[in-house]
């Protein structure tokens, strides 16, 4: 049994058809709670938490499996709350939520700040591979929001955007943004690749600016197809550059 990384994720290769991909996220002093310093519901907080990992999950063309909570508050009743986030987050995937979910709360101490875990567990087909070529262009889907910016905002991408994409066989890589930003993350598929990254000129984005709870992603894929994908997809699509 091999085990490795591949940029955030962690990788066990099961057998020669089969590996097991695990992602996970975290977040603390965001929630309702006295010493919270983003004051957000919790639902939110559990939404965009399991946003995050599903989201390097599904890019990566992994399966979801299961779902584990590591919640440091209370389960009555924030972490009721938090619960109904992270299933608003896994519905789109039609999964059956009872047997996928599982987790822990704290019950011996009050808690006076929120805090959070949560890990994803999915499986993917060793021959599925999604690679960046030369030539390749570089979208933005989504636009990087943070903190307060993310509540009830249509611009950011969501986990039945991200199923749509992931099932248009012209698209390359999907690499979902977060706290270092696009232009990071396009250097990051670059390296990867071997390949050189190209930032286009007169971009309306912020290159530079936190994405937060994975609110956009970066996809590759030819030239011809960046019109097709305008049409398919309902939240902004920008061009940033391309790969030689």
């Amino acid at each position: 049994m091999k085990i490795k990384k591949f940029r955030d994720l962690s990788i066990i290769e099961l057998d020669k058809k089969k590996e097991i991909v695990i992602a996970c996220d975290s977040s603390g002093a965001i929630g309702n709670k006295e010493k919270d310093i983003v004051k957000v519901p919790p639902e939110i907080v559990g939404y965009f938490g399991a946003h995050v990992a599903l989201s390097e999950i599904i890019a990566y063309g992994a399966h979801p499996i299961a779902i584990v909570n590591t919640l440091s508050v209370e389960m009555n009743n924030t972490g009721k709350k938090i619960l109904e986030g992270i299933k608003k987050a896994v519905k789109p995937l039609k999964l059956d939520m009872d047997k996928i979910i599982t987790g822990s709360t704290e019950e011996n101490f009050p808690v006076i700040q929120t805090g959070m875990g949560i890990t994803v567990i999915g499986i993917k087909k060793r021959n599925i591979n999604f690679l960046t070529v030369s030539g390749d262009i570089a979208l933005v889907i989504g636009i990087p929001k943070v903190g307060k910016e993310v509540v009830g905002n249509k611009d950011i991408l969501t986990i039945s955007e991200l199923l749509k994409l992931r099932n248009l066989n012209f698209i390359h890589e999907i690499l979902p943004v977060g706290s270092k930003g696009l232009l990071y993350e396009a250097n990051e598929i670059a390296k990867t690749e071997n390949l050189n990254f190209i930032l286009s000129k007169n971009i309306v984005l912020d290159v530079y600016k936190s994405a937060g709870p994975a609110t956009c992603a970066i996809v590759t894929l030819e030239r011809n197809n960046y019109e097709k994908i305008k049409e398919i997809i309902d939240i902004p699509v920008n061009l940033i550059g391309e790969y030689i």
